[in-house]
């Protein structure tokens, strides 16, 4: 797929995916951003993405809800003027230590990381499935899962178990959308600490990861770059990026 003249939809992407718009809007992409809460960063953003000569979209959605899914693809369409990509990246991350779950906080995890993925997917791939094949393609989904959903560490139970639930999606979707739309993950460990974080934690993840190092926005976003540009040979496969964490260290 060349990215020059079609439109992306970001979904919660307020760190790493504030540098994909950008980089995609760099290389000709007209960029779509989601937002809950933060307003005047993300108008922010897309303010700087139109200086660059493309089109550009912040629209508020509460994703766990249908209703404001299918108004953020309306809005993505009417202003962008199609929907080729739909990158995944809106999530909730919170430690639930195992003596205070409840069915609630379960149930708060999957509304927040799986339904909208899910729901964001269903209106994007309806909007994607009535318009022209192009090379074989309608559009392609990038849903934006975890390292640690196939080696869980203690502490986020439901956390672990609504971003697996999103790798299934993503399988599930792939088969399902074949063959003009293909459907992938990126796995991410830690990419652009949160700053939350001590340096003491910061060293601590750096030191879990056989490659000793943190991950760069740029390695995350290069890999989204690849699987839109660089390929359209894989559909269902769900890519860690993680410095070989996976692997852990002796």
């Amino acid at each position: 797929m060349h990215l020059a003249g079609k439109s992306v939809l970001i979904t919660g992407g307020r760190r790493v995916g504030a540098r994909l718009a950008m980089q995609l809007a760099r290389r000709g992409a007209h960029v779509a951003l989601s937002y809950f809460k933060s307003r005047e960063p993300m108008e922010a953003l897309a303010g700087q993405i139109k200086c660059l000569g493309v089109r550009s979209l912040a629209h508020q959605a509460d994703l766990r809800q249908a209703a404001d899914a299918e108004a953020l693809v309306k809005a993505t369409v009417e202003t962008l003027g199609s929907l080729d990509v739909l990158v995944n990246m809106a999530s909730e991350f919170h430690a639930t230590p195992f003596d205070e779950l409840t069915p609630e906080v379960f149930n708060e995890h999957l509304l927040g990381n799986l339904q909208p993925a899910f729901l964001t997917s269903l209106a994007a791939s309806k909007v994607m499935r009535k318009q022209p094949v192009v090379d074989g393609l309608q559009g392609k989904i990038i849903n934006f899962v975890d390292w640690a959903v196939d080696r869980p560490y203690r502490g986020f139970l439901p956390y672990m178990v609504a971003k697996g639930a999103v790798a299934t999606l993503t399988k599930a979707l792939a088969v399902e959308l074949a063959p003009t739309i293909s459907v992938n993950g990126i796995a991410p460990a830690m990419i652009d600490p949160p700053p939350n974080l001590s340096p003491e934690e910061i060293e601590s993840i750096r030191q879990a990861s056989p490659l000793e190092r943190i991950g760069r926005p740029e390695d995350a976003n290069n890999l989204v770059l690849y699987l839109l540009e660089g390929t359209d040979f894989t559909t269902g496969n769900i890519y860690r990026i993680d410095g070989g964490r996976f692997l852990g260290r002796d």
